[in-house]
């Protein structure tokens, strides 16, 4: 999903930014503190380095929506169910702001319960993460590429 409607869709890294991105990796043990840290990261790579100005530019987009909002209005917009394709990307969002990047307070359970991560393991949970997260872009970009395609047609 590097491209949509013919726009980048993510800015430009960091170098540094780049360089944590590139060794994120599962956690190797369970403490909640290296997980913390894998879930900043890929919250920053997946979400914080999305271009909202290009995101806002997509169809049915509202032109002042927070980014995932308005990937959302556009896969509504091209008819489709946002829920698969829009709730991992809550869902990290959410650990991120709910628990790792500020204090932590009841939100962060309630995040974490209805995920149905509250059973798992600091680790087994930013496991499962990724996979919904991947998921979650892959279809995203299989969704691009076919409306992409549907345009061209």
């Amino acid at each position: 999903m590097a491209q949509v409607a013919g726009q980048e869709i993510y800015r430009a890294w960091h170098a540094a930014d780049k360089v944590a991105f590139d060794a994120l990796h599962m956690p190797t043990s369970s403490e909640q503190q290296e997980t913390d840290n894998q879930i900043l990261i890929l919250a920053k790579g997946v979400i914080d380095y999305l271009d909202v100005k290009a995101i806002r530019k997509l169809p049915g987009a509202d032109p002042k929506g927070t980014t995932i909002n308005c990937i959302e209005a556009w896969v509504k917009k091209l008819g489709e169910d946002p829920t698969p394709l829009i709730s991992p990307l809550r869902l990290l969002q959410g650990l991120r702001s709910t628990g790792v990047a500020h204090p932590r307070g009841k939100d962060w359970q309630v995040t974490l319960v209805r995920a149905g991560l509250d059973e798992l393991q600091p680790d087994e949970q930013f496991v499962k993460v990724v996979e919904l997260t991947a998921d979650a872009l892959d279809a995203l970009a299989e969704l691009a590429d076919r409306h992409e395609a549907d345009t061209q047609s």
